[in-house]
């Protein structure tokens, strides 16, 4: 990746088409949440094992991040990109034929290590370096298209499932993602060289902080596992709880559809808080606002209270996809931004796949879904706690106050 340019014209193009192709690419990797009850009820399979598509397909998604983000480091990505686009479409016209589980899972696995690794992890990447001002406006701008892509992607899927059937359902997805993907794929570049460009607020030479680079980095992995295992529960299992708390398949479905519109919001908004208080400030206060409300949804049983809930979850937890890409990018080694993202965003998955999987287990366990939202919110402190100890430090004030603590 070459040294990052001021803010151009094209920088915004950029932003637009990232925002676009990483919403397509976070709505398809959670298809399996409107897809869940139609495949139970065609094959009688627990709800645990289909829900472990989406650990699958995280997963996939994770380990291919890793290796994208260090090609986004140092090769052009527009060709990696443009290969990947075709996947997706490809991945739901296979999945329209499935019979086995093991299909399920395999086709999961081409969608998220073939598909969208090359999109994710690359083009977050890319879009710091096109900014050398509003950074975490950028990010936020994407991520918001992650958020827009969770919430319109699942709703278009489920009017489909209803008016189609699940197979037709998966075909008119493919087409749908074939026809988006490509030609933005052919829009994106990386940003104009700069000789002699630095880059003080991520990968700089000098380490201000009391940890290494890569101590850092490694702190921060491990906290997004419990803050995404707290995230995913929501996410995958929203649809499910609505309709078993007496909500028709429409209004169940619109309330991830709430969830992810009122997170466009949330990742812009915290991209702007972290251009005012820091990445790690925003990061801390959508965290524990997402590990809050995370805990109320199986109590919450009108359709009111239910949707007035997700609109609330969606807003603060969706930051945490800003404030973490913020975060691992102003943490990076020299030169490894894109696989410090790659690496964070794998752990992240990991915590999205136990998230998801751990909401089924619980449920065919208890037969209701508190136990399981009990867990995501436990794991949301253990978060909040790994994010202290990093606050302690990399925060100038934190540092200040540890230093004259200490004995002289």
């Amino acid at each position: 990746m070459p040294a990052r340019s001021g803010e151009q014209p094209y920088a915004w193009i950029i932003v637009a088409t990232c925002a676009v192709m990483v919403g397509m690419a976070f709505g398809g990797l959670v298809n399996i949440s409107v897809f869940l009850k139609p495949l139970a009820a065609e094959f009688g399979w627990p709800r645990a094992q289909i829900a472990a598509a989406y650990s699958v397909v995280t997963m996939a998604a994770g380990l291919g991040g890793i290796l994208m983000g260090y090609f986004s480091d140092r090769l052009p990505i527009r060709r990696v990109v443009i290969a990947g686009s075709l996947v997706p479409g490809a991945a739901f016209f296979l999945l329209s034929g499935i019979d086995t589980p093991a299909e399920l899972y395999a086709y999961h696995i081409m969608m998220g290590l073939f598909g969208f690794a090359t999109i994710l992890v690359p083009l977050n990447n890319l879009t710091t370096f096109w900014f050398a001002r509003n950074r975490g406006l950028a990010i936020g701008i994407v991520s918001a298209g992650g958020a827009l892509g969770q919430g319109l992607v699942p709703f278009i899927a489920r009017h489909l499932i209803l008016e189609q059937g699940w197979r037709e359902a998966y075909q008119s997805l493919g087409l749908i993602y074939f026809a988006v993907l490509l030609p933005l794929a052919l829009l994106i570049r990386n940003p104009p060289a700069v000789s002699g460009a630095g880059d003080a607020a991520g990968a700089g030479g000098r380490n201000p902080y009391a940890l290494p680079r890569r101590w850092l980095v490694a702190l921060l992995c491990l906290a997004v596992v419990f803050c995404c295992t707290c995230m995913a529960t929501p996410i995958v299992h929203v649809v499910a709880l609505g309709s078993d708390a007496g909500l028709g398949p429409r209004e169940s479905a619109g309330l991830l559809t709430v969830m992810m519109l009122f997170g466009v919001a949330g990742r812009i908004l915290t991209g702007m808080m972290a251009d005012r208080i820091g990445n790690l400030r925003a990061y801390v206060i959508v965290s524990l606002a997402q590990t809050a409300l995370a805990l109320w949804f199986p109590h919450v049983h009108t359709l009111a209270g239910l949707y007035a809930l997700s609109a609330l979850f969606g807003l603060w937890y969706a930051g945490v996809m800003t404030a973490l890409i913020l975060c691992a990018r102003e943490f990076a080694p020299p030169r490894f931004s894109g696989l410090s993202i790659g690496l964070v965003a794998f752990f992240g998955w990991v915590g999205m796949a136990l998230g998801a999987w751990q909401g089924g287990l619980f449920f065919d366990m208890d037969g209701d879904y508190v136990q399981a939202f009990l867990n995501s919110s436990i794991a949301g402190v253990i978060n909040l706690l790994i994010l202290g100890l990093l606050y302690l430090y990399t925060d100038p004030r934190a540092m200040r106050a540890r230093r004259a603590m200490a004995p002289a």
